[in-house]
């Protein structure tokens, strides 16, 4: 059976809103309320996919919900989603204003003091509706973090 007849019709985008929403909630009660839906509706529908998936994804008490080891798996993939959702979206908005979006670039501080100024210098003439974010990264001990868990588009190293 292929992963799309088993699992891919099944698993909706709007369930993995909602396990990341108890995750970050702590609760499914607080989820529902940042959700503004009612709480069997979050309930049913982490129980829907925890039986689609045949595995536990919240431990559940009376303090709350703790993702377990394999909600933490579905929990990265889900943000991975949901990045890359926002990332089209964008897409779209640059494609219809091409000189205007955002740049997330990470740097160290040996190009922080040097290359980057010049960088950014000539990149907002060329594109000034265009928002830069620079990121500070110590490349000896993040070993690109910033571009690894997706919070830049680039990385700007010194040798």
């Amino acid at each position: 059976m292929k992963w799309t007849d088993r699992i891919g019709r099944r698993v909706k985008l709007r369930d993995f809103h909602i396990v990341l929403a108890v995750a970050e909630a702590g609760s499914m009660t607080r989820a529902a309320e940042e959700l503004a839906v009612s709480y069997p509706v979050v309930s049913k529908t982490v129980s829907d996919l925890e039986k689609t998936l045949g595995v536990k994804l919240f431990d559940r008490s009376i303090s709350g919900a703790e993702p377990t080891h394999y909600g933490r798996a579905l929990l990265k993939s889900g943000i991975a989603v949901f990045d890359e959702m926002r990332k089209g979206l964008q897409q779209i908005e640059f494609i219809k204003q091409p000189d205007a979006g955002e740049l997330r670039i990470s740097s160290s501080i040996v190009v922080d003091a040097g290359l980057l100024p010049a960088i950014l210098e000539r990149f907002s003439q060329d594109y000034p509706r265009a928002a830069l974010h620079v990121l500070h990264e110590d490349i000896a001990v993040q070993q690109y973090d910033n571009l690894r868990t997706r919070k830049a588009e680039m990385m700007v190293a010194g040798c």
